[in-house]
Protein backbone atom coordinates (compact mmCIF):
# COMPACT_ATOMS: atom_id res chain seq x y z
CA UNK A 1 0.00 0.00 0.00
CA UNK A 2 2.79 2.45 0.71
CA UNK A 3 4.29 1.40 -2.85
CA UNK A 4 1.32 2.15 -4.45
CA UNK A 5 0.63 5.59 -2.73
CA UNK A 6 4.66 6.47 -3.19
CA UNK A 7 4.35 5.92 -6.94
CA UNK A 8 1.19 8.12 -6.87
CA UNK A 9 2.71 10.55 -5.41
CA UNK A 10 5.97 10.58 -7.46
CA UNK A 11 3.90 10.89 -10.11
CA UNK A 12 1.51 13.69 -9.33
CA UNK A 13 5.40 15.62 -8.51
CA UNK A 14 6.76 14.33 -12.33
CA UNK A 15 3.58 16.02 -13.96
CA UNK A 16 3.89 19.41 -11.27
CA UNK A 17 7.58 19.74 -12.13
CA UNK A 18 7.88 18.71 -16.34
CA UNK A 19 6.08 21.96 -17.29
CA UNK A 20 8.11 24.43 -14.47
CA UNK A 21 11.24 22.68 -15.63
CA UNK A 22 11.14 22.71 -19.47
CA UNK A 23 9.43 26.66 -19.58
CA UNK A 24 11.60 27.53 -16.50
CA UNK A 25 8.37 28.91 -15.17
CA UNK A 26 5.76 28.83 -12.62
CA UNK A 27 2.95 31.13 -13.90
CA UNK A 28 0.99 29.18 -16.32
CA UNK A 29 0.43 32.72 -18.21
CA UNK A 30 4.54 33.42 -18.68
CA UNK A 31 4.26 29.43 -19.70
CA UNK A 32 1.36 29.62 -22.30
CA UNK A 33 3.60 33.63 -23.23
CA UNK A 34 6.43 31.61 -23.93
CA UNK A 35 5.00 29.17 -26.19
CA UNK A 36 3.25 31.77 -27.85
CA UNK A 37 6.25 33.72 -28.45
CA UNK A 38 7.85 30.39 -29.83
CA UNK A 39 4.83 29.59 -31.99
CA UNK A 40 5.28 33.22 -33.42
CA UNK A 41 8.46 33.69 -33.86
CA UNK A 42 9.85 30.01 -35.43
CA UNK A 43 8.72 30.08 -38.32
CA UNK A 44 10.23 33.68 -39.38
CA UNK A 45 13.38 32.67 -37.79
CA UNK A 46 13.60 29.45 -40.24
CA UNK A 47 12.80 31.63 -43.04
CA UNK A 48 15.47 34.01 -42.87
CA UNK A 49 18.10 30.71 -41.57
CA UNK A 50 18.07 31.47 -37.47
CA UNK A 51 17.40 29.53 -34.87
CA UNK A 52 13.78 29.10 -33.98
CA UNK A 53 14.90 27.94 -30.77
CA UNK A 54 16.14 31.48 -29.53
CA UNK A 55 12.92 33.51 -29.34
CA UNK A 56 14.24 36.37 -28.30
CA UNK A 57 13.10 38.45 -25.16
CA UNK A 58 11.10 40.92 -26.89
CA UNK A 59 9.24 38.95 -27.79
CA UNK A 60 8.33 37.04 -25.31
CA UNK A 61 7.50 40.24 -23.33
CA UNK A 62 5.43 41.32 -26.57
CA UNK A 63 3.09 37.66 -25.56
CA UNK A 64 2.94 38.39 -21.92
CA UNK A 65 0.90 41.94 -22.90
CA UNK A 66 -1.61 39.24 -24.48
CA UNK A 67 -1.54 36.72 -21.79
CA UNK A 68 -1.77 39.57 -18.58
CA UNK A 69 -5.67 40.34 -19.52
CA UNK A 70 -5.97 36.27 -19.04
CA UNK A 71 -6.70 34.22 -15.83
CA UNK A 72 -4.73 31.61 -14.72
CA UNK A 73 -7.29 29.15 -15.55
CA UNK A 74 -7.42 30.81 -18.61
CA UNK A 75 -3.85 30.40 -18.93
CA UNK A 76 -3.97 26.24 -17.91
CA UNK A 77 -6.95 25.22 -20.18
CA UNK A 78 -5.01 27.10 -23.43
CA UNK A 79 -1.69 25.08 -22.54
CA UNK A 80 -3.47 21.80 -22.26
CA UNK A 81 -5.53 22.48 -25.34
CA UNK A 82 -1.80 23.08 -26.89
CA UNK A 83 -0.60 20.53 -25.38
CA UNK A 84 -3.50 18.01 -26.25
CA UNK A 85 -4.38 19.28 -30.05
CA UNK A 86 -2.47 16.77 -31.35
CA UNK A 87 -1.22 19.73 -34.26
CA UNK A 88 2.66 20.07 -34.59
CA UNK A 89 3.02 24.21 -33.67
Amino acid sequence: MRLILGLIVIAIVAVIAFPVIWYGEVDPCRMLAKEMAHEAYGPLAELVGNDPDDVPSSMESSMRLVTSQMSGRECVDALWDRWTSGEKS
